[in-house]
């Protein structure tokens, strides 16, 4: 299959309402896809159900009835051998019809709250998030720009998935949230960025308070399980068109403890939400304004006897009929300001705005 097909393929599967999902590993050549022939795609409202289940896993930033944890069951594995459906009346997901972007003084509004709770103490972090939308161009393609984000963002994970529930979406993010197999597991805390990348790196007090924050959860919530992670870092690594400030922890994983009980204590992490978890999810929830459905949740293939590879969905858009969608966040401390979140959050969205 060619590549101008392999897309075209891809785009007519998602105009068909299948439930499919193509991703590229970090530093792989070529993408795996999976997708289910037929059925009602399972869907569930506790991530501890994800124990005994094997596919493409697609979550959300918060579970509620309009986006429950999704899994893809893997009945077909080669984009080559995907039959398209028929669908008489395909969905249009959570098609948005509306251009509801934050201005920068609505920005700067919103920053002020968020930064109330930090600076009284009530909160250590908190993930301040926007989306920006903009009109589908007629000619765009979901699944060229798939393509265009895999050889774009060699070191990311790329992916395009499709639902009739969470409609479609396209990334490309940096963030595992847990990968591993057998009682070998790993995860990150990754956090802190910067934007203008030079060859020399230095990080100042904010983003190492940041990374420390996150670091420090993933330790703690680890422990409760009795896990001592083997611990490397912090470190700098390169995605897209930003830096990011790394830890890797890996560990042994007891034959007590649950896959999907420990995904639920990670989840969400500080770097999409903040410290202390409850509080600041409650936060968010109460003032961020608009609803992140699939941003900021977890994605990937999981597969208890194989290998489990879930990564948080960051950089990413959400494709409707009419409207391309674009989310980016920042984490705020109390050394935070609102121009240079501003201009973080700008950088971001351009990493999905470059392949549009």
């Amino acid at each position: 299959m060619t590549l101008k097909n392999s897309y075209q393929k891809l785009d007519s599967l998602i105009e068909n309402d299948a439930c499919f999902a193509i991703y590229r590993l970090p530093n792989e050549s070529s993408p795996k896809f999976v997708m289910q022939n037929n059925g009602e795609i399972k869907h569930f409202y506790d991530i501890e159900e994800l124990e005994e289940n094997r596919g493409f896993v697609i979550a959300p930033y918060k579970i509620k009835k309009e986006t429950p944890v999704l899994i893809i069951r893997p009945d077909c594995t080669n984009l080559n051998d995907a039959v398209i459906p028929d669908r008489q009346n395909p969905g249009v997901g959570s098609e948005r019809f509306k251009l509801d972007n934050i201005n920068r003084n609505d920005y700067n509004r919103l920053f002020d709250l968020f930064y109330m709770p930090l600076k009284d103490g009530t909160l250590k972090k908190v993930v301040l998030s926007r989306s920006k939308s903009f009109a589908r161009n007629r000619n765009f393609s979901p699944g060229a720009s798939f393509y265009k984000a895999m050889e774009k963002y060699k070191n990311s994970y790329v992916f395009l998935f499709h639902t009739p529930i969470s409609g479609t979406w396209l990334g490309s993010t940096p963030e595992i949230l847990l990968s591993g197999r057998g009682n070998s597991w790993h995860t990150v805390a990754l956090a802190g960025t910067q934007y203008q990348v030079k060859e020399k790196i230095s990080w100042d007090d904010k983003n190492l308070r940041e990374q420390h924050l996150v670091t420090s959860y993933l330790l703690n919530q680890l422990s409760s399980f009795n896990i001592k992670p083997e611990i490397n870092g912090p470190y700098t690594t390169k995605a897209a068109n930003l830096a990011h400030l790394k830890t890797d922890l890996d560990f042994t994983l007891p034959e007590n403890v649950g896959l999907g009980k420990l995904i639920k204590s990670l989840h969400p992490t500080p770097a999409v939400s903040g410290l202390p978890k409850e509080e600041a999810f409650g936060y968010i929830d109460m003032y961020e304004g608009y609803d992140r459905r699939y941003y900021t949740g977890f994605i990937g293939m999981m597969n208890k006897s194989s290998d489990t590879n879930l990564y948080v969905n960051l950089r990413c858009m959400e494709i409707g009929k009419s409207l391309l969608t674009l989310f980016a966040g920042s984490g705020l401390v109390t050394s935070s300001n609102s121009r240079d979140e501003w201009k973080e959050t700008e950088q971001k969205l351009k990493t999905m705005a470059s392949i549009c």
